[in-house]
Order: C-alpha cells, then sequence, then structure tokens
C-alpha cells in the first residue's frame, strides 16, 4: 500500500506470517516497514479493543547499522503519542504498556539516522 504522509512517499507492509497466536491473548509476529529517504510509516487501521491494556514488546532486527526514532500514535485518541523512543537500535528490545479506549487505529512512524532506503524488520509480542 502507497500512501503519502506529511509530503514522504511511504509504502508500509507487515509480515503476513504469524510466530505465533494461541487464544491466552497474544500475538507474537515479525514485521517488516520500508523506508525511503530514511523515513517510513505503518498503518494498523482500526480495531475494536475495548478499553484492553496491551503490553507490546518489539525490537528492531534488520538493518544491523544506524539509530531509530521510533513514534507511536493512536489515531483513534485524538492522534495521541503512546510510545516514543530517538535511541533505538538493532537488536535492543523495548517494552510499554498502553491502556486503549474503544477503538485503536496506530500508527507507528520511524525515522533513521541514514537518508536511505532500507526495510526495517524486527519481531512483535503484543499481550492483551
Amino acid at each position: 500500500m502507497k500512501k503519502f504522509i506529511n509530503g514522504v512517499k511511504s509504502e508500509s507492509s507487515e509480515s503476513s506470517e504469524v510466530a505465533a497466536t494461541n487464544n491466552s491473548g497474544s500475538i507474537q509476529q515479525t514485521f517488516e516497514m520500508n523506508i525511503y529517504h530514511g523515513k517510513g510509516s505503518y498503518a494498523t487501521g482500526v480495531s475494536n479493543t475495548f478499553w484492553s491494556t496491551l503490553t507490546i514488546k518489539a525490537k528492531i532486527q534488520q538493518p544491523q547499522n544506524g539509530i531509530w526514532t521510533i513514534i507511536i500514535r493512536d489515531k483513534a485518541n485524538k492522534n495521541s503519542v503512546i510510545y516514543e523512543n530517538h535511541h533505538m537500535i538493532h537488536d535492543k528490545k523495548i517494552s510499554f504498556n498502553y491502556k486503549t479506549g474503544l477503538k485503536t487505529n496506530l500508527l507507528i512512524e520511524a525515522t533513521w539516522t541514514h537518508a536511505k532506503d532500507t526495510i526495517l524488520s524486527g519481531e512483535i509480542l503484543i499481550n492483551y
């Protein structure tokens, strides 16, 4: 899916291969995000979450160089920033909790210290 966000061409994709999903309320999977000129984004779309508390853990697997700024917003909650990290590096795990509203629509924005094209890939675990 190609789109423009803040005047930057963005094409994002998510791996369709789910590493593990079970009925206990967790999703674990890999992800990929296309990065153009050091920037990219991914929108999850609207989901009914019914005021759940999400515990989100993630790490970057590729590329192995550079530093990332990751900002996650909930567009369903006045575009509020729910996570911000200006020093994300390869293989460093992050973790945070988020109490959702009735619906959630996450926008993940990534900015790399290198102004070139790449694919940002990693893994994510969400407990709810």
